[in-house]
């Protein structure tokens, strides 16, 4: 008598539509602790309060402020891709290349031009 095993569900290849419909499968797996999101979290504020500090309690000398915050605020962007937005999860990172590329751009573009504005006081106001 054949004794048939259950057929493991296979990973994605990331051809095709098994990816659509592996992604829209209901998980019935016992959910655990989020360490990894509280812990990022934490680091997220620390990060958010070490910038503040630094403007508020002039911890810093005042034209190194600027590029220091730019990298924090770098860290706590990569922070937040990888663990809040799932960045290493899904189709693989070939297809979030294009979405991050513009992302940055448009990012890079809004912060540039507040702090050109902010510095020249190009007459906005």
């Amino acid at each position: 008598m054949d004794h048939e095993h259950p057929r493991r569900p296979q990973a994605p290849t990331g051809h095709g539509d098994e990816v659509e419909l592996a992604l829209l499968q209901p998980k019935m797996h016992a959910t655990q602790f989020p360490s990894l999101q509280i812990t990022g979290y934490i680091l997220a504020l620390v990060l958010t309060l070490l910038a503040f500090g630094m403007v508020a309690y002039h911890w810093v000398p005042v034209p190194s402020l600027i590029p220091i915050i730019l990298v924090l605020a770098f860290i706590q962007g990569a922070l937040q891709m990888g663990i809040f937005m799932h960045l290493r999860e899904g189709r693989g990172t070939t297809w979030h290349l294009p979405v991050l590329a513009l992302a940055l751009f448009v990012g890079l573009g809004i912060v540039g031009f507040s702090i050109w504005i902010m510095m020249f006081k190009s007459g906005v106001s």
